[in-house]
């Protein structure tokens, strides 16, 4: 019988995913930065109601 493959094994280093997760958590912080400010600059400008 052949040796069993483990079912959930990681091809990837773990060092990796941390240095991509931060990056993409930081792009996704400033995005919701800038556009927060630009929403605010939005709604001075254009009168609702």
């Amino acid at each position: 019988m052949k040796k069993k493959k483990p079912l959930f094994k990681a091809p990837y280093d773990i060092k990796d995913v941390s240095a991509l997760f931060s990056i993409i958590a930081f792009v996704l912080i400033i995005a919701a930065i800038i556009g927060n400010n630009l929403f605010g600059v939005f709604q001075e400008n254009v009168n609702f109601g």
